[in-house]
């Protein structure tokens, strides 16, 4: 869609139907350079409801008149008359969506002997050439974002530390469950023992009381109330001697077995009776 021709200057004697004459031509030759251009009934209508005069400075005013005329492009062109007697013809292209389809260009001609009509013409026509009016898609060509590319870094390994291993555990303590029968037994040995022995030298002390009683010729205890005395002293100290030697030899033995099996602590009770002794044992074997 062109806006129309904007003439700056002109040379004296170029009257209205000059200046007329040349707008139609500018749109002759827009279509003779490649361009599409609309209808002459869609173009009055877009410049009627345009209503702006500034396309020469501002793109969104092409915009604009490019929407109006349902076109894909908007064109402003100029032509100038310099003091040196130049022909100056300028123009640039904007899409309906604001970007520049074409740069603003510029041709400049002397005039010369001929008419300042021809050398406007031949300027427009360069100036179509330099905007390549006729190379222009038809179509708004669809932009894809291009994503850049991302560097993806190598990933990175850490080095392995070998650490010292840690300390062995601790040794595993088992509960000796047979220490406190173990300890029972051996004191029971001892004891025993000991009472053993004690009767041993209770009983060998009543031997010797005995053997040393008075006698008569015949050998037989003499029947005299001291030595009756001294044989009864004698029969009784072997008698707790041998209780005695008995039971400590069975409270070793008692002890000798508790120690050799080594239950869980046992109860064990040693009560002198007469004529001898009641050894009470409680536990598990």
């Amino acid at each position: 869609m062109p806006f129309p021709l904007e003439l700056k200057r002109t040379p004296s004697g170029f009257s209205k139907e000059d200046k007329e004459g040349l707008q139609r031509e500018y749109g002759r030759l827009l279509r003779l350079a490649g361009a599409q251009v609309p209808d002459f009934a869609r173009y009055d209508l877009a410049l009627k409801e345009l209503k702006r005069q500034d396309c020469e400075r501002e793109d969104e005013c092409l915009v604009q008149l490019a929407k109006k005329a349902e076109a894909l492009y908007a064109l402003y062109t100029s032509v100038d008359y310099t003091l040196e007697g130049a022909v100056v013809a300028t123009g640039r292209i904007v899409r309906d969506d604001g970007k520049v389809a074409s740069p603003t260009a510029t041709v400049k001609l002397a005039k010369g002997r001929d008419a300042f009509k021809d050398i406007a013409k031949n300027a427009l026509t360069q100036l179509f050439a330099q905007l390549k009016v006729n190379e222009l898609s038809a179509v708004r060509p669809v932009e894809t974002k291009v994503e850049p590319v991302k560097v993806v870094e190598p990933t990175k390994v850490e080095p392995v530390v070998v650490k010292d291993p840690p300390p062995p555990l601790p040794p595993l303590v088992i509960e000796d469950t047979g220490a406190g029968q173990r300890s029972v037994g051996k004191t029971l040995v001892y004891v025993g023992g000991g009472v053993a022995v004690a009767g041993a030298v209770v009983a060998g002390v009543g031997a010797a009381v005995g053997y040393g009683a008075p006698r008569s010729a015949d050998n037989s205890v003499a029947r005299d109330p001291a030595a009756e005395a001294s044989l009864g002293t004698a029969r009784t100290l072997t008698t707790v001697g041998f209780i005695g030697l008995g039971v400590g030899a069975l409270t070793g033995i008692v002890g000798a077995v508790l120690w050799g099996t080594a239950a869980p602590a046992p109860q064990v009770a040693v009560t002198p009776v007469a004529g001898g002794a009641v050894v009470q044992l409680g536990g598990t074997f």
